[in-house]
């Protein structure tokens, strides 16, 4: 492979594009090295996709089997991930900043995570049986249905995923900040979105049609896939040499020296208003998306099957994967943080749209429901995915390269606790709204046509913090001059 590891000057991530375009830290590519990291983690975001879109796409399927109530969706769906993300987040995502290893400081959490997301998933396909068995041990003593039970195993279920999974999702996104020069970040980022958009609709044309029938070897499959191809990655993605982190103290109590960390911690994190903005601009958003876990929902409502529903995902990745190095190459010649606030003053005008399933004619049976879902989702997808591709990039520009992992792990956290929040809101909001548009009266689950009256004032709320971002972004220097402020941060002695 054609890469070296050397000690690479020291740059500033705005001025390290121009410097030397082939490196990042003490990497430096040749065109072949740089291609070859380019296919392996471009490889495992094909792994990483499959695993996903199985996990995330089945579980509302699964619930509905259950006929569980519907405030049970978020909270399995979204509540209890997120109480996982709040809590071990931080501690994951800074304890992988400061570990020094022969493999580097993220490629371990991977390795160490792939068995144990596989062995989650193989549990995950045996739910029913296992609910099953807790019910005949737990059925007769506390009186609960096998709904009841169901769900708690579910949830059960997802909540070890979860910890597992959160090995890979905080260490994965992390890899690229550590590997992938910041030069072609841009088109890395559109060829990601790409690749991920093949595993998106090789699934769902191949395999969420059959969902129901197939769940178990679904997710079986899934299992094995992710764990031999993840695993193959994580062995040919070589890192770089890192710093010494800052030590911490031996010589507190336990109990002392953790509330300094964590003072400490929240203290370099809030450093800067722009990045109190940044946070607050990601929990806006993280309300407003609460309500998608019911889009499944909301299909079946309008008579959408998962087959049609299989087949429109399947033609919208393929325009995603044509569109997205397109996405990425406009990302590199524009700014992110620019990009982002355009994209998303368009979202605030496109999401009103939605309101359109309110219309008294649209019925499970209208041959008209369906192409203009289609029309919906064609409007949606050039705008999404710029802004999706260009956010991450803007998180790459706007935190400090040397703490990143620390910082992304408090976003996550806040966008967490806004997760956990959002979805017990929006689980009593669309209970309300059931009560409020009875099957009697308004038909069969007309309630879920309500969802973009949750998303509307949530979508202006994240356009407006990211208004104030970009404008703190200029002040700051903008496209030309801007460069991270530094996190207030005290030398502790050993």
């Amino acid at each position: 492979m054609s890469t070296t590891v050397t000690a690479a000057p020291s740059a500033t991530p705005e001025t390290d594009v121009s410097a030397d375009r082939f490196c990042v830290g003490t990497l430096r590519y040749t065109v072949a090295g740089l291609i070859w990291v380019f296919c392996w983690l471009l490889w495992g975001d094909f792994c990483y996709t499959v695993m996903e879109q199985v996990n995330w796409n089945i579980l509302p399927l699964t619930l509905k089997q259950m006929n569980a109530p519907i405030w049970a969706l978020p909270i399995v769906y979204t509540t209890i991930p997120g109480v996982i993300n709040l809590v071990f987040n931080p501690v994951i995502s800074t304890i992988s900043d400061r570990h020094r290893g022969r493999w580097g400081r993220r490629i371990p959490f991977l390795v160490f995570s792939a068995p144990l997301i596989s062995a989650s998933l193989v549990a995950m396909a045996f739910c029913p049986e296992i609910a099953a068995w807790m019910h005949g041990w737990l059925g007769p003593i506390g009186g609960w249905s096998i709904v009841a039970i169901s769900v708690f195993t579910l949830g059960l279920l997802v909540a070890t995923f979860k910890i597992f999974d959160l090995f890979l999702n905080t260490a994965f996104w992390y890899l690229f900040n550590d590997v992938v020069p910041s030069a072609f970040m841009g088109r890395f980022q559109g060829l990601f979105r790409g690749v991920g958009c093949a595993g998106a609709m090789l699934f769902m044309h191949f395999v969420y049609p059959h969902s129901i029938t197939h769940m178990r070897w679904i997710y079986l499959g899934a299992a094995a896939v992710y764990f031999f191809g993840f695993t193959l990655m994580c062995l040919f993605v070589k890192e770089g040499q890192y710093p010494p982190p800052v030590p911490i103290a031996s010589s507190q109590k336990l109990l002392r020296r953790l509330v300094t960390t964590i003072r400490e911690y929240a203290a370099e994190c809030l450093t800067h208003r722009i990045y109190w903005l940044f946070f607050l601009h990601s929990m806006a958003w993280a309300l407003a998306n609460a309500i998608g876990c019911y889009q499944t929902n909301l299909n079946l409502s309008l008579g959408i099957t998962l087959q049609q529903w299989g087949d429109l995902n399947t033609g919208l990745q393929f325009v995603m994967i044509i569109l997205a190095p397109l996405s990425g190459f406009l990302v590199d010649r524009s700014h992110p943080v620019r990009l982002v606030w355009y994209m998303e003053i368009v979202m605030l005008l496109m999401t009103p749209l939605n309101f359109i399933w309110m219309y008294s004619g649209f019925t499970a049976e209208s041959p008209h429901v369906f192409p203009v879902m289609i029309a919906l989702q064609a409007i949606n997808l050039p705008v999404g995915l710029l802004c999706s591709t260009a956010g991450i990039a803007m998180m790459m520009r706007l935190l400090p390269k040397d703490r990143f992992g620390q910082f992304c792990s408090f976003n996550a956290m806040c966008g967490a606790f806004m997760n956990i929040a959002g979805s017990m809101a929006v689980g009593l909001f669309m209970h309300c709204m059931q009560i409020q548009f009875s099957d009697e009266r308004w038909g069969k689950d007309y309630c879920y046509r309500l969802m973009p009256a949750w998303q509307v004032p949530f979508v202006a709320l994240g356009v407006f913090t990211m208004w104030l971002l970009f404008r703190e972004w200029k002040r700051l220097g903008g496209a030309e001059n801007y460069f991270p402020p530094a996190p207030l941060s005290k030398q502790i002695d050993p």
